[in-house]
């Protein structure tokens, strides 16, 4: 029997989703508590691999256990809720066929970077925010930049060193910064995205935005990561919203 669990984390704990030996994770976490609730082994797997330090409001994964059909899976999310850690909660739960896999059968995601720009430091933010407290960030400039990634398009220069993908042509559907009081907030929708994509386009807009960095377009069409800007830090990255249906995509 397989399960679809839509799942929501803070990162701050944990060196990313993928279990790792000798490390925190969510996964590890998740298989942890789902196998103690339903008394037998469960395999567990993920829509993406968040980095570590990236947060979730919305991801979803599979359980796959013979021990399923013991545990209505309408009240899976609230057993489940009473075992997790607190960083991490079960919201849904839904039966899938067989043949389902939650990162193969997605048709986009979408990811938000937030950038704290308040007067002063808040301290509500740290770890939830790239902190940037009293600097003039120009948001109007990110935004006329952002629009020129939208499309079908090589995005080799927003990939970091490392990634084992050879085909790096994704399509983004939408591409906004808006300013939302002291919070300016990067949203992206994609088919699929490169490794620190999100963040290398986050730093690359706030690098824009400072001069330091001029033409996303002329990045672009080079396909070299050194012609980016910086990669933001993770603790700003949020995997929004995951879709299983295409029409469901924001788009522009």
């Amino acid at each position: 029997m397989k399960v679809l669990l839509e799942i929501s984390y803070l990162g701050d704990n944990y060196h990313g989703w993928q279990a790792q030996k000798n490390a925190p994770t969510v996964q590890k976490a998740l298989q942890q508590q789902a196998e103690e609730l339903l008394g037998g082994k469960c395999a567990v797997t993920g829509c993406s691999r968040t980095d570590a330090g990236v947060h979730a409001r919305q991801f979803f994964c599979t359980l796959e256990s013979s021990y399923l059909d013991r545990f209505p899976t309408e009240k899976l999310p609230a057993a489940l809720n009473a075992l997790l850690p607190p960083d991490i909660a079960a919201k849904s739960a839904r039966k899938v066929d067989a043949e389902f896999h939650p990162r193969y059968s997605a048709k986009g995601k979408e990811y938000e970077y937030l950038i704290y720009n308040g007067s002063v430091r808040d301290p509500f933010f740290e770890g939830r925010a790239w902190m940037l407290p009293g600097r003039p960030i120009d948001v109007e400039k990110m935004q006329n930049e952002a629009k020129k990634l939208i499309g079908t398009q090589d995005f080799s220069s927003f990939c970091a060193a490392g990634g084992k993908i050879v085909d790096k042509t994704r399509t983004v559907y939408g591409c906004t910064v808006r300013r939302e009081g002291d919070l300016i907030a990067v949203r992206i929708s994609a088919n699929g995205f490169l490794y620190n994509m999100v963040r290398i386009i986050a730093g690359t807009l706030y690098d824009c935005a400072t001069g330091a960095k001029e033409d996303c377009a002329a990045i672009l069409e080079g396909k070299n990561r050194k012609l980016a800007g910086r990669t933001a830090p993770a603790q700003g990255l949020y995997l929004n919203r995951v879709f299983y249906d295409e029409r469901e995509l924001p788009r522009g």
